[in-house]
């Protein structure tokens, strides 16, 4: 059975408020029918991701406050989240940096781990192959339904990031309430710190500056150290380091396989139809919003798309950019990239279908979907099926 995916485009032919973006994912929402999926007086999470200190193609808050102004107007009590990737307090100040306030969004911003990254909800994964218990975030755990707002780019260890990678990596606490590492378990084997190769080292401390919880010190050709009992196992260090001093191995498989664990525990603790996803399909950079720069986009603007299957939304997403013309000076046109191809696989040197596979198998949803694509047009809407 195909899962429907509502999709409307980011072109604007008529000069007319009705046929911008913002009133398209209006009509989007009403298409959609938010009363299927949340009751009057249901506390709702926002899931978004309020992005990094450099990183400015998130997902803009008027759409958000779109959003929120829907779920008011059936009587929802939405408020817009994220998980600690920073210090928490530090991490808000840059959300509201980034635009995302409480005037600005229409609802309260919250840490849906609290102020220390600790409060979260262990939950056991149904039939999981690594990750049997991971703790969720406690506003997401009790929230009553949740919509999920994803910005759709690539992501330099998954291939992209859309709605599974958020809820996965980002509806989970980086520490438990002990300080154990909670999130990390998605990013290491056997919880594991970098390994720091010294051969290798060229001690231009990109790795300490980096890090977001500084559990890194370096002194030039003297020191380094990586507390074990600070780092949070995230792998930005080892990202980002060009000499490959630091190791932090895991296999895509592996990775995707714990993204998708861990996105199954977090839509477990909500009830059937409780869940849908939105994906921007706009600034489609090559790396994520937790990155402390945004590259050039490496296609244009394709749209939003609204469905409640994370796999098919995802995989409609994937589809529609593969087919786009990839935009000069972007990464894209470094690697000489033509359409149609897999152009965020080929930047980020991942296969991206491997997550929706895995998430597939874990019955997150399926890749057979349907496309409506819900068009303004004198006043009405018109609907176009297509795959």
């Amino acid at each position: 059975m195909k899962s429907k995916v509502y999709f409307t485009s980011a072109r604007a032919k008529i000069w007319d408020v009705k046929y911008s973006l913002p009133l398209k994912l209006e009509e989007l929402l009403n298409k959609i029918d938010l009363k299927k999926y949340i009751s009057g007086k249901d506390k709702v999470a926002v899931k978004i991701h309020f992005g990094s200190l450099g990183a400015f193609r998130t997902i803009r808050p008027v759409f958000v406050k779109k959003v929120t102004d829907a779920i008011k107007r059936i009587g929802g009590k939405p408020f817009v989240t994220d998980t600690t990737r920073i210090e928490s307090l530090q991490y808000l100040d840059i959300a509201a940096e980034n635009g995302f306030t409480h005037l600005t969004c229409g609802a309260p911003v919250i840490m849906a781990d609290g102020v220390f990254g600790r409060d979260g909800i262990p939950v056991k994964v149904e039939d999981a192959k690594y990750i049997k218990e991971i703790e969720v975030a406690s506003a997401i755990y009790y929230a009553d339904a949740m919509v999920v707002l994803s910005h759709f780019k690539g992501h330099i260890q998954a291939g992209f990031g859309g709605a599974i990678k958020n809820i996965g990596m980002g509806g989970v606490n980086p520490k438990t309430r002990e300080g154990k590492s909670n999130r990390g378990k998605l990013h290491s084997v056997d919880d594991k710190v970098p390994k720091w190769i010294k051969e290798k080292c060229s001690w231009c401390k990109q790795c300490e500056e980096v890090c977001p919880v500084s559990a890194i010190t370096i002194i030039p050709k003297e020191i380094y150290e990586i507390k074990e009992d600070v780092c949070w196992r995230c792998g930005r260090c080892a990202r980002i380091c060009k000499k490959g001093a630091l190791d932090m191995p895991i296999a895509q498989e592996r990775l995707a396989t714990h993204i998708v664990e861990a996105s199954k525990a977090v839509l477990s603790t909500f009830k059937p139809n409780k869940v849908i996803f939105i994906n921007f399909l706009m600034e489609i950079q090559p790396e994520c919003d937790c990155m402390p720069i945004a590259d050039t986009p490496v296609v244009n603007d394709q749209g939003i798309m609204i469905s409640d299957d994370p796999v098919a939304i995802d995989k409609a997403s994937l589809d529609i950019i593969n087919k786009a013309t990839p935009l000069p000076q972007s990464a894209a046109e470094d690697l000489g990239i033509k359409s149609p191809c897999d152009v965020l696989g080929v930047i980020n040197r991942k296969d991206t279908e491997l997550i929706l596979n895995i998430a597939e198998e874990y019955k997150l949803g399926t890749k057979n979907y349907e496309i409506i694509e819900v068009r303004r047009r004198d006043d009405t809407n018109e609907e176009e099926n297509w795959e």
